[in-house]
């Protein structure tokens, strides 16, 4: 019986990994006088497509904090506080809100001075924390939130986002994957055509996990694609 012969070099450029054989486009095996052709290894690009988006929500976090000396009392004051600020923000908004608790938490807390010599302790109780996610769809209203908040009691402000709903993100992504398979292709047809090669068609799509955007709003997605090819004139 005939040996098998499969011979293939490595070649490897910008993103792309393409595995060809030495000769021709097609390894002939022979076993049993039965021929076999197949097809060369698959040829792997890279493609990125970006867009920038302008942002139609608003994320505010607030934290909301109180000491006390009992747990019962920093409990009740926090509960206070955090329904009148909820209640303010709300009433001064010209859309409906989306208000969520994050994080309620209440622990052992002992604060010192330690600008004295010797250190002084200056409270031991409890602290309280209530941290509030507000979503709104109002981008200028998000300066007057702040503020309607810090009045009725909040003192910590954790960060304002500017993004875009979940529904456009994924129409987006939807549309930023087309692009970059796009992108993909046309870098295989520029290198493959130096190569006296085409392609044949697609073999695989790995969609990235890289999806992100930037403070700028820009997103980007990444895919990585694998092409079957052949020689030009085949």
């Amino acid at each position: 019986m005939k040996t098998f012969l499969s011979i293939s070099l490595l070649f490897a450029i910008s993103y792309s990994q393409f595995l060809k054989p030495t000769s021709g486009t097609q390894i002939i095996m022979q076993s049993c006088g039965i021929q076999e052709y197949l097809l060369p290894e698959i040829y792997y690009v890279q493609g990125t497509a970006s867009s920038i988006v302008e942002p139609t929500q608003a994320i505010i976090k607030l934290n909301i904090e109180v000491k006390k000396n009992k747990a019962q009392e920093a409990l009740q004051q926090l509960a206070v506080i955090s329904d009148k600020a909820i209640k303010a923000i709300q009433e001064q908004s010209s859309v409906e809100l989306k208000i969520q608790t994050n994080d309620y938490s209440i622990q052992p807390y002992i604060e010192y001075d330690y600008n004295i010599d010797p250190v002084k302790l200056i409270f031991e109780g409890f602290k309280a924390n209530n941290l509030l996610t507000i979503e709104t769809k109002n981008l200028h209203e998000v300066g007057k939130i702040i503020d309607t908040a810090v009045k009725n009691g909040v003192e910590n402000i954790n960060g304002v986002n500017f993004d875009i709903s979940q529904e456009q993100k994924n129409k987006l992504k939807d549309l930023l994957i087309q692009e970059a398979i796009k992108d993909a292709r046309h870098t295989a047809n520029v290198v493959l055509k130096q190569m006296n090669m085409k392609i044949l068609s697609v073999k695989s799509v790995v969609i990235n996990e890289y999806y992100n955007s930037d403070q700028e709003n820009t997103h980007y997605q990444s895919v990585t694609v694998g092409y079957i090819i052949s020689t030009i004139d085949q």
